[in-house]
This record gives C-alpha cells, structure tokens and sequence, in this order.
C-alpha cells in the first residue's frame, strides 16, 4: 500500500514581509516625519524626501514617470516604495 500526499485545491494565501507599511509616517501640517510612524521607525530624512516625490505625483508634476531607489540590501527601499505607494 503506498500513501501519498494530497495536495489541496485551494490557493495558499502569500503574507507580504511589509504588510505593517500603511504610509510614510509624515505629520499631515508640516510634512515632517515622525520617529515612529506609519508601521516605519527612523529614516526620517528618506521618508520626508519621500514625501516631496508624493507631492509632486499629486501635482501632476511627477505622474507616471520612474522613480529608482537605490542603496545597500537591507535599507529599506522596499518599505519606502511601499509607504510611497500607500
């Protein structure tokens, strides 16, 4: 008698490693970011920055062109792209 593994017909839902990221973390009046915001902690200067690129998306000055982050494993471009796209 052989036993086999049945594999299951329903699709196995993904968790995203940034799923925490609901934003920039940046104050709403002054654009500054805050020490802890958003599901991002530190980087403040790179989340401000950020926050200049989300405002220029919204003036229409910035839509639909590229944006490349770049920098060392480990930094956080991919948290930024996320909280960028929040």
């Amino acid at each position: 008698m052989k036993i086999e593994e049945v594999q299951s017909t329903s699709k196995a839902t993904r968790v995203s490693a940034h799923t925490h990221v609901k934003g920039l973390g940046l104050d709403p009046k002054t654009g500054e970011a805050t020490p802890i915001g958003a599901g991002l902690v530190g980087q403040e200067q790179a989340r401000e920055a950020c926050g200049l690129v989300v405002d220029l998306i919204r003036s229409r000055k910035m839509a639909g062109r590229a944006l490349l982050l770049a920098g060392a494993p480990g930094t956080g471009k991919t948290a930024l792209a996320l909280g960028i796209a929040q």
